[in-house]
Parts: structure tokens; C-alpha cells; sequence
């Protein structure tokens, strides 16, 4: 038996990868055979700078002509795209990847099918071998200074199975000042993406005038190797709020009124986006569309829009075909990789039969979860897997105008649930979540990133223990997720699950409920109705806009709010113990992404059931004082738990915060107290 063992265990040593290999400072050298695009030299940048923090030693970028030193230990980065040098075998899908010990030549080999692949490879390394995590910049990760590391790194990860894997920067009130800080902070958060292995940016309008120029956001995401696909109202790069500055600096004439019916104007602002793509070279996945000017139906745009709805359909299909024959015509390309995205209007017309959407070999039918609310709409539980299209899937983290802004209140169970639900009607081809400022949602995108590369293997329990390991400590990781999901679990439920198969958590009262409750009834507080809450803007579907049961508002806000307010004071208290026992370096981000977010829903929650029992109770002024008193204090003291998390690169982060307004409310409630006396 022992010699069978010895055997076995020579057999293992003998394998590519499986001995150790010991990496000294300044005996490191990058032996480049990826390429020197722009991607890959950035990739390798970072590379390098990883090694010099956790090493204190820049190592050397050496091409394929250097000779390597017999005491320097070779990391050399391959591209199966460029050329696989002998004695490596090549790999054989899309955005493969491996890291390995060669032991017979006494190197590591960093080692993709593509680009991509080759980038996904250099940040394997530098998180399982130097230690550096994804969410590094986000966290302001402090690394362990080495000087001597060893390695066995046995690594392979095959083709994702979701090609296409996107995030959505979205109702950015945050982010973008943020970005504009530095260059760092413009890139780095695609820099995350790609360490998390995603590969698709979905951004707003992409094209500028007049001399066929992507804009330089555009350009930034194709620089890092990252593909570009567009926003569910952005057709072919560009939207309509763009048609009078294309007809004056393009066409340098007054802009007609647009009409649906005269197509050459349409077919004219069109083919201009497609070539402007088209000549940028940026790698582009293709969205299609017919919306108004941003985010509202094309009704509200075109005067001469048709009023019924199965006209209106009509018009949609028609447009869209238009735009992914131009695409044809202007690439040169049979089947384009080309999506389109059921959105609101267009999803309720798709469920009802009136949108024939265009098909094709590359044709992506993007489904949207349901709005306010994420779950799987109508439409793609209608989903006709025979219809020869391939599945594409949006997911809002976030939903600014009543859902989640500044904490996080879906959580990676719902989205695993939404995820397995829509790829049983067919496997998804493209993915993208909307995250919002992208701060609140780290956690909830990373569990994302993981279940799109492999759904088969995907756990959301499982993922987040590892996480919790990563981020905050082996020895309490366990304790850690279990908070996360009793955080998320004590968010009010306005209304009973009703998804078949949805355990929990269909319906959330987000913080922007709390926000648009509050606003609503600030604007005409003297003025007391059991049910003041009015659905939103431009709402298609009775009370969706709150989901709250029964006939008095007020009251069940109230009631309810006692009880969840509890629920976050238990966690809030429990994330605060645990605090000390997470290690030092680690505890400003365990503070922004848990803690802080239970301690803002806890006096958040606290807060709105002192405002309505204000509200509720105005006839006795001394009354409102009172409770408007604990309201303000409680809204004032949400505001420093957001606060807390303010320190490094985020040390203003929520001084900009605009869309939830908690200064506005601030005013509001001492306006009324003003009024009491």
C-alpha cells in the first residue's frame, strides 16, 4: 500500500503545476509573450505594480527575444491569440485561462485562450498567488509586505458560460463626481471588473458629433479591454436626445420633426451611429431599440405615434428590423452579435404578442426583471425557448426611483433565484446587472460575476462564506454571512411573495420607498389622508410604486415599521460587536459594506415610524413636535452611520447625495418642527 501511495504521489509531482516554486524580490522577471496591445500592457502594468507593493520591487517586463537569468524565477504571460510558445499546450475556448508551476523549466506560466482570457490569467495570479482580492481599491485593501513567497498554483478555468457579462452604472449622483476625483477612480472601478472576471460595460450614449468619434468613456472601456454594449433607451450607441445636435453639427441644418413615418430622416441619424461605431473599431455588442428621447416610450416623442398598442408594437418591430439591417449592411456581417431589451413599455407590448422582435444566429432577447420589484416579468415567463433566439437577462441591484440607492436590499440569494429561473428557459448568453453608484452593490456584484462564469458550480451560500473569508477573515467568515442574510431579511416585505418558488423577498421596501414616502408626504403634511402615497411619474401598473397592503397607509406603515426596525437593531447590534473581532485592516470595509448599511436602515427605519406617527397624530402640535423631534434626530443619525464610511478615496462619497435628498428631508422635518411653535 505504501509503495502504491509513493507512486501515486510521484505520479501528482510529475504533473505541470504541481510543484512549488519560491518567487524572491528582486529575482522576478515578466517574460511578455501576450502581445503589446493596449489591454494586455495595462493588464501587466497592474501586474507589475501588485508585485512592487506586496514585493517592494518592480520587476523587469522582458519581450520575447530576452534572455532570462538562471537566478531570476520567469513569470511569462501567454496569448494563445498572439502565439503559444513550445512546451505549452493551447487552450481551445473563449476567455479560458490557466496559472501553473512549470516545473521542468522552473517558471509560472500566466496563460489565456485571448485577451481576455490572458487578463482574466495575470489577476488570478495576483489574488491566489500575491493576495491582492478583486475589490482591492474599493476596500483600500492594505497588503502584507513579502519579500519571499512560494507558490504550488495549480489553476484552470474553462470558458464562462454566460458570454456576455455586463454591469450598468446607473442614477450615478455618487459615482460620477466621484470619478471625476481622479483618473484613478475613472478607471479602477473596470480595472474590479475585469479582476472579477467580467467582460461588458453597458453605458448611455456613446457617440459624439461631428467628425465620427466615440466618446472617451467609450474609448476608456476599449483601452481596457472591455466590451461596449448601450442602455436599454440608447438605439445603436446614441439616442434621440441627441437628433437636433446631429441634423445642426452633422448635417448642419435645422432638425425636421421627427416622424415616424419619414424613415430616411430616421435611416440618416442612424446609419451615422452605426458607422461611427463601426470605423472606432471598439469591440461593441449591438443594441437595438425604438424609445423616446431617454427613458420613456416613443409615443412621448413622435407626434404622429399610433394610439393603440398593437400599432404601437407594430412601429417598434418595424424600426428595429430597419436598425439591424443597417448593422448588416454597414459591418459587412451576416449574423452580428446584436441584443434588444423588453423594458417597461416594450416588455408589456412583447407579453401582449405586438413586438416580433428581430431573430437571427446572434440575436439576444434581453428580458428585464420586473420593474420596482426583481423578479422574472411576464414576458420572460412566457419565454418560447423554439423560437430560435438566444437569452439575455437585466437585473436591477438597484431601482433609483423607489428601489435600493444607498444600501443594498435585493442580496445574491434573489439573484441566483431570478438567474436559475430565466437560464431553465434557455441557457443566457448575456447578463447585466444595474448597480447603481456601484459602492452599495460590491458584494451583491461579485456574487453576480461568480454565478455567470459558472452556474453549475454557484452556490450563493457557499460564495459568500468564501467572501466573508476573503474580505474579513477565515475565523469569522461563517458569523459574517449569516449577518448578511439577516440584513437583508429584515426588510420589510410590503406584500406577500407571490412568484412560484420565490421562498421570500419578492417584494422590498428599499430606502428609496422610505425616501418617496417621506417627500410625498413632506409636500402636503397639514394635510392629513390615510392613503397620501401616489404611484410615481409615469407608472403603467395600480400601486406598484409602494406594494403596500390594506386600506390605510399610514397604519400599516407604522405597524410594520415597529417590527423592522427591531429587526435592524438586532443586526445593527450584532454587526457592531462582531466589528472587533474582524482584523484591523479589514474593518473599514466589513464597516461599508455591512455594518454601515444595517445601522442607516435601522435609524432609517426608526426615523420614518416617528414621521408618520407625526404625521398621523397632527392634530395635537405638541404631539408632532415630539415625534418629528425623534424623526429628525434618527434621519440625522442615518446620515452619520453613511457617513462613517466616508475615509481614503471615499472620504466625501455621500456629501453628493441628491436622488434620496436625506439633507432635503433634514430641512423638511425642521421646517415643520419651525411650524409647531
Amino acid at each position: 500500500m505504501m509503495r502504491k501511495l509513493l507512486f501515486i504521489l510521484a505520479l501528482l509531482m510529475s504533473l505541470p503545476g504541481y510543484c512549488s516554486i519560491k518567487l524572491q524580490r528582486d529575482r522576478i522577471v515578466i517574460h511578455n509573450e501576450a502581445g503589446t496591445s493596449k489591454p494586455i500592457m495595462r493588464a501587466i502594468g497592474s501586474l507589475q505594480t501588485d508585485i512592487e507593493k506586496v514585493m517592494g520591487v518592480r520587476p523587469q517586463l522582458l519581450d520575447s527575444s530576452s534572455a532570462i537569468s538562471r537566478t531570476s524565477t520567469e513569470l511569462v504571460i501567454v496569448n494563445d491569440a498572439v502565439s503559444t510558445p513550445d512546451g505549452i499546450k493551447p487552450l481551445s475556448g473563449e476567455e479560458e485561462h490557466e496559472v501553473y508551476v512549470d516545473e521542468e523549466k522552473g517558471r509560472i506560466v500566466i496563460h489565456g485562450y485571448d485577451m481576455r482570457g490572458t487578463i482574466y490569467a495575470i489577476y488570478t495570479f495576483t489574488e491566489q498567488v500575491l493576495g491582492v482580492p478583486p475589490l482591492w481599491y474599493f476596500c483600500e485593501w492594505q497588503l502584507s509586505k513579502r519579500g519571499v513567497l512560494t507558490t504550488d498554483i495549480r489553476f484552470h478555468q474553462a470558458s464562462p458560460q454566460v458570454r456576455f457579462r455586463a454591469w450598468f452604472p446607473n442614477d450615478t449622483d455618487l459615482f460620477t463626481p466621484w470619478r471625476k476625483k481622479s483618473s484613478e477612480n475613472n478607471e479602477m472601478w473596470l480595472e474590479a471588473m475585469l479582476r472579477l472576471k467580467l467582460n461588458c460595460v453597458e453605458l448611455e450614449t456613446t457617440v459624439t458629433y461631428p467628425d465620427y468619434k466615440m466618446s472617451d468613456e467609450a474609448q476608456m472601456v476599449s483601452d481596457m479591454g472591455i466590451i461596449l454594449t448601450s442602455h436599454h433607451h440608447v438605439a445603436l450607441n446614441n439616442s434621440f436626445a441627441k437628433w437636433d445636435e446631429y441634423w445642426r453639427e452633422v448635417r448642419h441644418q435645422e432638425p425636421p420633426k421627427p416622424s415616424i413615418h419619414k424613415l430616411l430622416d430616421l435611416i440618416s441619424f442612424w446609419t451615422y451611429n452605426v458607422q461611427t461605431v463601426y470605423r472606432s473599431g471598439i469591440e461593441n455588442l449591438w443594441q437595438v431599440t425604438f424609445r423616446g428621447r431617454g427613458d420613456q416610450p416613443f409615443w412621448a416623442f413622435f407626434d404622429d405615434a399610433p394610439q393603440s398598442d398593437e400599432e404601437r408594437g407594430a412601429v417598434i418591430s418595424q424600426m428595429m428590423q430597419i436598425q439591424v439591417d443597417l448593422i448588416k449592411e454597414i459591418t459587412g456581417e451576416e449574423d452580428p452579435y446584436v441584443r434588444t431589451t423588453f423594458y417597461d413599455e416594450m416588455s408589456n407590448l412583447l407579453a401582449q404578442g405586438y413586438i416580433k422582435p428581430p431573430k437571427g444566429k446572434h440575436m439576444i432577447w434581453t428580458y428585464v426583471a420586473a420593474r420596482r420589484d426583481h423578479y422574472p416579468n411576464d414576458d420572460v415567463v412566457n419565454f418560447d425557448s423554439s423560437l430560435g433566439v438566444n437569452l439575455g437577462y437585466y437585473f436591477n441591484y438597484q431601482f433609483t426611483s423607489t428601489g435600493a440607492h444607498l444600501a443594498p436590499a435585493e442580496g445574491p440569494w434573489k439573484m441566483e433565484f431570478n438567474y436559475r429561473y430565466v437560464n431553465s428557459k434557455c441557457p443566457l448568453l448575456f447578463s447585466v446587472v444595474n448597480a447603481g453608484n456601484v459602492r452599495e452593490f460590491v458584494t451583491e456584484m461579485s456574487a453576480n460575476a461568480q454565478m455567470m462564469w459558472d452556474y453549475d458550480s454557484y452556490d450563493t451560500d457557499k460564495w459568500l462564506t468564501s467572501y466573508c473569508a476573503q474580505y474579513f477573515g477565515e475565523k469569522n467568515a461563517s458569523a459574517i454571512a449569516q449577518l448578511f442574510r439577516d440584513y437583508y431579511e429584515a426588510y420589510w416585505q410590503p406584500k406577500p411573495t407571490e412568484f412560484p418558488g420565490m421562498k421570500s423577498r419578492q417584494f422590498n421596501f428599499q430606502d428609496m420607498r422610505y425616501a418617496r414616502t417621506m417627500d410625498q408626504i413632506l409636500g402636503s403634511f397639514w394635510s392629513y389622508s390615510d392613503n397620501p402615497l401616489k404611484d410615481i411619474g409615469f407608472e403603467s401598473v395600480k400601486g406598484r410604486s409602494f406594494r403596500i397592503q390594506g386600506s390605510n397607509q399610514v397604519d400599516t406603515i407604522i405597524s410594520n415599521m415597529a417590527l423592522t426596525m427591531e429587526r435592524f437593531d438586532r443586526v445593527a447590534e450584532r454587526c457592531h460587536k462582531m466589528q472587533n473581532r474582524v482584523p484591523a485592516s479589514q474593518r473599514p470595509f466589513y464597516n461599508d459594506a455591512l455594518q454601515a448599511p444595517a445601522t442607516f436602515m435601522a435609524h432609517l427605519s426608526h426615523a420614518l415610524y416617528h414621521f408618520m406617527l407625526a404625521y398621523k397624530g397632527q392634530q395635537d402640535r405638541t404631539y408632532v413636535k415630539q415625534q418629528m423631534s425623534d424623526a429628525l434626530n434618527e434621519t440625522e443619525r442615518a446620515k452619520a452611520a453613511l457617513y462613517s464610511t466616508h475615509h481614503g478615496i471615499f472620504s466625501d462619497w455621500y456629501t453628493n447625495d441628491r436622488l434620496h435628498g436625506l439633507d432635503a428631508k433634514i430641512n423638511g422635518m425642521k421646517k415643520i418642527l419651525e411650524e409647531c411653535k
